[in-house]
């Protein structure tokens, strides 16, 4: 997922130095539209039980560090969703 974001311009949005909303409006616009592609293929490359956990996310980055959080759990029934 991560080559897949980087290949698409559209890390920088979630795990790079741009995870935050410019002041700046017309650099706001840019980043919102970069920031639903982002959105998008990370919802459409998971599974719905996952899914549910990334709903509440606001921007790619918190859905990002919610599945950080999710995959790096040692929870043996965690894993077996996944």
């Amino acid at each position: 997922m991560e080559a897949y974001l980087q290949g698409q311009d559209l890390w920088e949005i979630v795990g790079g130095n741009k995870v935050t909303q410019p002041e700046d409006a017309a650099a706001l616009k840019k980043w919102k539209i970069r920031a639903g592609k982002a959105m998008f293929a990370i919802q459409i490359t998971v599974e719905d039980e996952m899914l549910e956990h990334i709903r509440p996310a606001k921007t790619p980055k918190e859905a990002w560090d919610t599945f950080t959080t999710l995959f790096t759990k040692n929870n043996d029934s965690r894993l077996q969703l996944l």
